[in-house]
């Protein structure tokens, strides 16, 4: 129950710590060996779907703080790139800009492979001056030339797995190819390394 998150001395909260501590364990691997990590949990909590956004926003809010807190001050977890994920409407969600590196937004819209500048657009007019926007989940994912033709520069975009990258329903082979040819596209042979910062 993560209304919960309140009460430090419930056995919910207990165990939110508990599994916190376990997976910073683990990204203190990544950590060890200069990985960095896009961290991006809680996503979609507006949504309700999912537990930690089913009752509501004020102890999600928490929730996320909590983690950040754990995780950074109490583990020294410093390999991390918060990502925080919006729905439409979700000002009350937002953890604050102390906690969140880049916001995300989720677009499931089939066949739709136009570059969602509604969504750029709104996303940088709360977001741009201070944080990289980017589509953190996708189905159909935008076609480059209606991301340069709209200069809907998104920092990223990441189709979901499955059938979003097998069936041509979402996107083709030919649209793939397309895309990581384009200049307008950073691809990891083209990145520098990171590792050995």
């Amino acid at each position: 129950d993560i209304s919960k998150i309140n009460d430090p001395e419930s056995a919910e909260y207990k165990a939110m710590i508990a599994d916190i501590d376990y997976v910073s364990g683990l990204l203190k691997e990544l950590q060890a060996d200069k990985v960095p990590v896009i961290w991006r949990p809680l996503h979609e909590a507006a949504g309700g779907w999912f537990w930690w956004g089913a009752k509501g926003a004020a102890p999600c809010k928490k929730l996320f703080q909590v983690m950040y807190d754990r995780m950074v001050n109490h583990h020294k977890l410093n390999n991390l790139i918060w990502v925080w994920t919006r729905e439409p409407n979700d000002d009350a969600w937002y953890p604050g800009d102390q906690y969140v590196d880049i916001v995300g937004r989720d677009i499931y819209k089939q066949g739709d492979h136009g570059s969602q500048v509604t969504e750029f657009t709104a996303m940088n007019a709360l977001y741009g001056s201070k944080k990289m926007v980017a589509i953190s989940e996708c189905g159909s994912m935008p076609d480059v030339t209606n991301l340069t033709k709209d200069a809907a520069a998104w920092s990223w975009f990441m189709p979901w797995y499955g059938d979003f990258t097998r069936n041509s329903m979402h996107n083709s082979l030919d649209l793939w190819k397309k895309m990581f040819a384009s200049s307008y596209v950073i691809t990891l042979d083209e990145m520098p390394s990171l590792k050995n910062q």
